[in-house]
């Protein structure tokens, strides 16, 4: 990254630290993501570190998303069983329940339940990790865009409310 210093304000100095893009080509998949951008969904959001959770709520609110922020798995668990959610959004470690562990738990709650990781660790949905997909660290807005669009357009198409999130 390279640090921008902008002046115009007596006696204020801003430096802001921009990324420069290394491919300007856009997929089309990209391209019709970002115009088509998944607007006005619930989204619990699971992360232990307050920095990361802020940041991902800016990029998520920037869409107009509802955000419930759980700092922990067992936070996590305790407000989902009391309302719905059209996406879980969560960390893999994190203390008391990790999200593996979270993941499970919610599939027992609500099996057609559209969750995300987001890791830094290797990691692929499974067995023993039922989230429907994994977004490693680090990722921008278009990413994380793009997998929500992966996941939620399925929900438009869910014949009993019973069984899936409420949209």
């Amino acid at each position: 990254m390279k640090p921008v210093a902008l002046a115009g304000v007596a006696g204020l100095n801003l430096v802001l630290n921009l990324r420069m893009a290394r491919n300007v080509l856009v997929t089309s998949e990209k391209m019709e993501t970002q115009q088509g951008a998944l607007l006005g969904k619930r989204i619990l959001l699971v992360d232990d570190e307050r920095s990361v959770r802020e940041t991902l709520r800016s990029l998520l609110c920037h869409d107009d998303h509802e955000v419930v922020e759980a700092n922990n798995g067992a936070e996590a668990l305790r407000i989902f069983a009391q309302d719905q959610f059209d996406l879980v959004l969560t960390d893999l470690r994190m203390p008391f329940v990790e999200g593996d562990e979270l993941a499970v738990k919610i599939r027992e709650l609500c099996p057609q339940q559209p969750i995300l990781m987001i890791t830094g660790h290797p990691q692929r949905p499974g067995r023993t990790n039922p989230v429907n997909a994994v977004l490693h660290k680090p990722f921008d807005l278009d990413d994380l865009r793009l997998a929500m669009a992966k996941l939620l357009p399925k929900l438009d198409d869910c014949p009993d409310p019973d069984v899936c999130p409420a949209g």
